[in-house]
């Protein structure tokens, strides 16, 4: 299943709900979804606040291409009404703002200089990448991650990441920015 909008008609939508402050829920390429407050987007890659059990979660940034739906019906509205009533949509615009999403190469530069460690899923050769930690090397084909596992033990050896293989980019999300603190 595509998606049933030019990219123009998409884009148009998309501004729509960030200039709303719409809870959505975007529906991926491959049958996942994920719920939030979209915040920022490029002809490369959407920007989303995800959501769970009523919090700010963390921050995703999905390739443009594999976003193929946008949500916001009336559960949402309802979600959105409730966030509000709580006082809980608190989007940082200081991180939207520095967060560049014109190409893979400047949107890492952009998190590692934010300090940020990520989280990337990728699809390499057909298996699933889970790789979370800091950002050491970015250029213009791949991304390096100092990776560790669940102990806080940080790889031997850092995971290289191709960009072409990238499925979601996760980064101010709590257990990054916890865990980052107990590496051995």
């Amino acid at each position: 299943m595509g998606k049933k909008y030019s990219d123009k008609k998409f884009k148009k939508i998309i501004q729509k709900h960030i200039d709303a402050t719409d809870f959505v829920k975007i529906y991926l390429e491959d049958d996942s979804m994920i719920s939030g407050f979209l915040v920022k987007f490029s002809d490369e890659f959407v920007m989303i606040e995800e959501t769970n059990e009523f919090t700010l979660a963390g921050t995703k940034i999905v390739p443009f291409d594999r976003v193929i739906s946008i949500r916001n019906n009336i559960y949402d509205k309802a979600s959105k009404a409730i966030y509000q009533a709580e006082n809980l949509i608190r989007l940082n615009q200081k991180i939207i703002d520095k967060t560049n999403l014109d190409n893979a190469e400047s949107l890492f530069k952009s998190i590692k200089k934010q300090d940020y460690h990520c989280i990337i899923e990728s699809q390499k050769n057909k298996k699933d990448l889970f790789s979370i930690g800091e950002i050491i090397e970015v250029n213009a084909k791949y991304v390096v991650i100092n990776n560790y596992d669940p102990a806080g033990r940080i790889n031997k050896k850092p995971d290289k990441i191709s960009f072409k293989n990238i499925d979601i980019i996760n980064f101010n999300d709590n257990y990054s920015k916890v865990f980052r603190k107990y590496l051995k």
